[in-house]
């Protein structure tokens, strides 16, 4: 995920989960604990509740379909078509998002609720914690009332521009970009090094940065069609792209 580590048996500290919560999506005005102390107590039970599902894989990360290839698959690496190119998506995987990313938007749901969602957020919020800590195992957590819950145009509109930004930031994470990437793949085949460990980190790479440029893309596609929306106010969606 892009700011902690989802692969292990241990919940991270709490303050691995803070970055998640430093943009106060849908307030006007940062939250700071002597101004907005009903806000503040949410934001820290937003950073409990975000812990306990911080390493079940299923609430963060979604297998995208394979990506498209012209090439017919070769047997091994070691046999690739003159003509080879590195598989790219095509537009079946939007209709997979349209169907499928909001799998995956319980996080964003969570960092984004505010008061206003929610008339008894904090014990709403309180259950779903002790449900968490109540299961077998942090790997696997149960279905909660909060991912259940139908929530209003507004907060799914929030919902969905954090995902946007996380996709970007973790994307932007791994130093490179996309065309610099494939590139790199380009060569290392052009230098007969297509069966190399090399060559398939570069794949593993290549194919994770292409799945979040694809759920970032999906994301402001859907943010573009509901621009102008009538019946919300401006402070329903108030969002940062930059930190408090």
């Amino acid at each position: 995920a892009a700011y902690h580590n989802i692969i292990g048996d241990d919940l991270p500290d709490l303050d691995q989960m803070m970055p998640y919560l430093q943009f106060d999506h849908g307030y006007p005005e940062c939250i700071e604990k002597e101004l907005h102390p009903a806000a503040f107590r949410l934001k820290e039970l937003k950073s409990r509740y975000l812990r306990e599902i911080a390493i079940d894989s299923s609430r963060w990360a979604l297998p995208l379909p394979p990506r498209l290839s012209t090439d017919v698959t070769p047997p091994s690496t070691t046999i690739l078509p003159g003509d080879y190119t590195v598989p790219s998506f095509g537009t079946e995987v939007y209709e997979f998002l349209e169907t499928h990313a909001l799998s995956v938007s319980l996080p964003c749901r969570l960092v984004t609720l505010t008061e206003e969602d929610l008339g008894n957020a904090e014990d709403f919020l309180l259950k779903d914690i002790e449900t968490l800590e109540k299961a077998s195992s942090p790997l696997d957590t149960p279905t909660l009332q909060l991912e259940e819950l139908q929530v209003s145009p507004a907060w799914m509109i929030r919902t969905i521009h954090c995902m946007r930004m996380i996709s970007s930031a973790q994307k932007d994470m791994y130093g490179t970009t996309i065309e610099n990437k494939t590139r790199e793949i380009m060569t290392l085949v052009r230098d007969g090094k297509s069966n190399t460990l090399e060559f398939n980190a570069a794949h593993v790479m290549l194919g994770e940065m292409q799945s979040l440029e694809a759920l970032e893309t999906w994301a402001l596609d859907v943010l573009q069609s509901v621009s102008g929306m009538e019946g919300l106010s401006p402070q329903e969606l108030y969002v940062r792209s930059e930190p408090c």
